[in-house]
């Protein structure tokens, strides 16, 4: 690596979230498990290291980019390591004045001679990781910064800010600054303690841009280091981690049979940002279908999405396909609902459904629901079963 320290605080980094857990269930005392294990790309023009944090509820991601390294990508292909105490160990050992040496293989990760193998990764992480995915995509910039501006906003921040109080980020005559005010221009989020690992990164950073999505369920801090990067993403509240959202269940549904899904995966050669405007044109497609496949790959572990590019890249989660129906209970379930036929359209301008119990209402051009999920969450985690199936018949 031809920043050594910084590569090694950089996936320091990756193993303090990776190795953290925000919220602990009360029924899981018993059972914590640190899920230290992130997955790393190596694809054209770049080296990818991301994981998740215990709960889920926080992402991260170092970006290597070819200007970071010197060496060659020999092949592209994306592995999953376990960043324990021996690799951490290596990574603060590590000087600029020595060097950095830096492989990665199908098996494993090797840094300064010392090797961590490939592991499992389970269902919960798999499920956050493609959920993160469809989050970012629909953020946009809210607020940059200087590295130095970043700093003073994180050295200010309350230090026990911990619980599931909602405050929100707002720009201030000297910078950014927390209020317990609802903005409309703001960016909510909850427990800035997940903030913390930025501290030591915020001042070696050229830049520093916060992202947030529409609904205010999602954020995303990325410090910008010229041929390396980080992303930091969190969730609404720690408690309801990226694993049990439902952003990508209408795109998956859409995508039974459809032929831009696998005309656009033909198109993937893990490349480090994909072009939607060149794909649509070279395959003769609408961007709105190419769009659509593109969030369905996200779904399914084949591209990720890097929000301060604004485009995904190729990379292959290392899991079964298969297992997409498990990973989205109501997608298996609106597919249950429709194989039986329980959906009975009442009318169709505006939209008004019958399913089994529940009554599905089309009220402006949202869709709403009879039924427990959607009112506790109003359609803010995805829709529920109900809503897509009625969706899939139209």
């Amino acid at each position: 690596m031809l920043q050594p320290r910084l590569a090694s605080e950089l996936l320091t980094a990756v193993h303090l979230i990776v190795g953290s857990r925000f919220f602990l269930p009360a029924n899981s005392l018993a059972k914590v498990l640190r899920l230290a294990d992130p997955v790393v790309t190596c694809g054209e023009g770049a080296l990818r290291f991301e994981g998740f944090s215990g709960c889920c509820s926080t992402y991260i991601r170092a970006d290597f980019l070819q200007d970071a390294y010197d060496g060659d990508i020999l092949a592209k292909g994306t592995t999953n390591v376990d960043f324990n105490a021996p690799m951490r160990a290596a990574l603060a050992r590590v000087r600029d004045s020595e060097g950095m040496d830096l492989s990665v293989g199908a098996d494993g990760v090797t840094i300064n001679s010392v090797t961590e193998s490939k592991v499992e990764l389970p269902l919960r992480w798999l499920r956050g990781m493609l959920e993160v995915q469809s989050y970012q995509a629909g953020m946009r910039l809210r607020h940059t910064m200087s590295g130095m501006e970043a700093l003073r906003f994180l050295r200010a921040l309350p230090r026990n800010a911990n619980g599931r109080t909602p405050l929100w980020i707002v720009a201030g005559p000297t910078g950014l600054r927390m209020t317990a005010q609802p903005s409309h221009d703001g960016v909510r989020m909850t427990d800035s303690s997940r903030l913390r690992v930025l501290e030591t990164l915020a001042p070696k950073a050229k830049s520093v841009a916060l992202y947030a999505d529409e609904a205010q369920q999602s954020s995303a801090w990325v410090l910008d280091f010229g041929p390396a990067r980080l992303t930091l993403a969190l969730s609404a509240e720690t408690w309801r981690g990226f694993s049990g959202e439902g952003q990508s269940l209408r795109a998956l549904l859409r995508a039974a049979g459809s032929s831009a899904l696998s005309s656009v995966r033909a198109q993937l050669n893990w490349q480090a940002a994909l072009d939607p405007a060149a794909i649509a044109a070279a395959l003769a497609l609408p961007a709105g279908e190419v769009a659509d496949a593109l969030r369905v790959l996200g779904a399914t572990g084949l591209v990720g999405f890097d929000v301060a590019a604004n485009s995904y890249f190729h990379r292959v989660l290392p899991f079964d396909l298969a297992l997409v129906d498990d990973l989205n209970p109501r997608l298996a379930a609106a597919r249950e609902l429709l194989e039986r036929q329980a959906v009975k359209i009442l009318s169709n301008d505006p939209v008004e459904a019958q399913v089994g119990e529940h009554r599905v209402r089309e009220v402006g051009q949202e869709m709403q629901c009879t039924c427990p999920w959607f009112a506790k969450y109003q359609g803010a985690r995805g829709p529920c079963k109900h809503v897509l199936a009625v969706e899939a018949t139209r």
